[in-house]
């Protein structure tokens, strides 16, 4: 069985009140999680309580560091003189990033955001962080950003060429396709055997791992999706990846490629 972002129930819409619509959608949905959680079969990327658990950033950020990733300085807060004495360490070359990699709110009134620097603007609404904690991260500065898609044992990395349009400077998610090339990348061996540890430490047979290039030459870790998208990726640079998560669905195994 492949989890890939099982949506959350919806009752039908004959059912009016708010308060019993809470009650059926919480009521189908422990349903749901029973019958996954019993199911004696093969999980990719792992059964849901793991995917929860590795999809916490602050969780996956200290396995990262345990296994020896660069990453950038980061505050976890929602202090705002914190915030601020950490926007003065690094001479106000900061960002910020929600939590949670989803939009949150409801589909009439999406909330969310993408990774952000802190201008001298959003420094006036600094009082507001004590509603909410937030990842606070100094700036790295980035030749390429990689995607690295790993499959078992195998390990796929593509350049997403993020600095060739303003569009994307701060968040390749506010894509660009026509802007923003998309190439194979000769990981090391280091780090590509460092982005297989983490995907096993973390209990996982699948994982996407956000990573920066620096102009230096250094990797950074950023993050890891444990149910990271890749199509896109195959589309445009060729790369087998889908051919490898049909060989783990069937054998539970991957071989690195030769």
């Amino acid at each position: 069985m492949w989890h890939r972002r099982p949506t959350a129930p919806v009752p039908p819409r004959t059912v009016g009140d708010p308060d019993v619509r809470a009650h059926l959608s919480g009521e189908v949905k422990t349903y749901l999680d029973g019958v996954w959680r019993a199911l004696a079969c093969r999980q990719v990327p792992a059964t849901r309580d793991v995917i929860d658990r590795a999809d916490r950033k602050a969780y996956h950020l200290a396995a990262a560091v345990d296994l020896g990733f660069a990453v950038p300085p980061t505050l976890i807060t929602a202090d705002p003189d914190r915030l601020l004495d950490f926007y003065d360490e690094h001479d106000g070359k900061i960002i910020t990033k929600p939590l949670h990699r989803s939009p949150r709110g409801t589909a009439e009134a999406p909330m969310g955001r993408y990774t952000e620097p802190v201008s001298n603007r959003d420094l006036g609404y600094v009082a507001a962080l004590r509603l909410s904690p937030m990842i606070v991260q100094a700036y790295v500065p980035k030749d390429v950003e990689l995607r690295v898609t790993v499959v078992g044992a195998a390990v796929f990395a593509v350049e997403i060429h993020s600095q060739a349009t303003r569009h994307t400077r701060y968040d390749w998610r506010r894509y660009d396709h026509e802007n923003t090339p998309l190439r194979v990348h000769a990981l090391p061996d280091d780090v590509a055997e460092r982005c297989r540890a983490l995907v096993d430490r973390l209990e996982l047979s699948f994982g996407a791992i956000d990573l920066i290039l620096t102009p230096e030459g250094e990797y950074v870790f950023l993050e890891i999706n444990p149910n990271g998208q890749y199509d896109w990726l195959e589309l445009a640079t060729g790369l087998p990846i889908t051919a490898a998560v049909v060989d783990l669905l069937l054998t539970g195994s991957v071989e690195v490629p030769a």
